[in-house]
């Protein structure tokens, strides 16, 4: 996806300055806006397909260990943008990412703005939800806000030739999105019993690999799916998944490029804050996958 003709689309946001902002401020709001809503809002059907990369890099706002952060990947020469940064930390046992704008965001919480949610895991972590939060203008913590999705990992699937993971994901369906900063499309939550009616609910499905004989291992086929100027390694963190079981259509893949680096791809219906919540589930470590 070429981002600027999605940034392209969006309304002139000069007239919705806080007042008394010099022309350097505003520029930093117009991009939070911008960011905002790359982040939150479904990807448009006639935008296709979005690439970004995910880093574990050392986080420049504070002292703090490393965080995976969230990039868009541009390519033709042109700038490459942060989106979003996550900060791992275990909770009475279970894991939880702190996801904001920028590093200060997971710091502050919900007393900072660039706060968007979390994304936690059960004890053994083979189910991770994905919240987004309510915070209020006194910084208090209005708890969570709507669950965004839900990320199952199935036990590990062994055979006489090797193993490999199983995972689904599950999202909340949308109307088809146009390009608009309007409240209008404000993302819905599944509901609670999200399990019993369905009808509202997207399922994704992880694709089974294929068996190289030659390498010995399962391995996906990443190739005319993302940009050949990356090399994918093997890694049982590895996934694409599709609207079915043994669907051609992939909507989002993720693999691993370096010892720290990931590519991240995602399309409709999904946002960049729900493919990024998902592809930190399976970089997570968990007790379920014996891989």
């Amino acid at each position: 996806m070429e981002l600027r003709r999605l940034l392209g689309a969006l309304p002139p946001l000069s007239d919705s300055h806080p007042k008394g902002l010099s022309w350097e401020q505003g520029l930093m709001y117009d991009t939070g806006i911008i960011d905002r809503y790359l982040l939150c809002r479904p990807l448009p059907l006639d935008i296709g397909r979005c690439a970004c990369y995910i880093l574990h890099e050392p986080d420049d706002s504070s002292d703090r260990p490393l965080v995976y952060s969230l990039y868009t990947d541009e390519g033709h020469g042109r700038q490459d943008r942060k989106l979003a940064v996550a900060r791992h930390q275990r909770n009475i046992g279970r894991s939880e990412f702190l996801i904001a704008q920028n590093g200060a965001g997971t710091l502050h919480l919900s007393c900072d703005e660039s706060f968007l949610g979390r994304v936690r895991s059960n004890i053994i972590g083979s189910r991770y939800l994905i919240w987004n939060e309510i915070s209020s203008s006194e910084c208090k913590y209005q708890g969570p806000g709507k669950l965004l999705g839900v990320v199952i990992f199935e036990p590990t699937v062994s055979t006489w030739t090797g193993s490999f993971r199983v995972m689904r994901a599950y999202v909340p369906k949308y109307q088809s999105i146009h390009m608009s900063l309007s409240n209008q499309h404000e993302p819905i939550g599944l509901t609670k019993n999200w399990q019993e009616s369905r009808r509202n609910v997207h399922e994704l499905n992880s694709r089974e690999p294929s068996y190289n004989r030659r390498m010995r291992r399962y391995e996906l086929d990443y190739r005319d799916r993302y940009r050949s100027t990356y090399k994918i390694q093997a890694s049982s963190k590895n996934f694409q998944l599709t609207m079915e079981d043994h669907g051609k259509q992939v909507i989002l893949l993720h693999g691993k490029v370096g010892n720290s680096k990931y590519i991240m791809e995602y399309s409709f219906p999904l946002t960049a804050y729900q493919a990024f919540g998902i592809c930190l589930a399976s970089i997570d470590s968990k007790l379920c996958c014996s891989i």
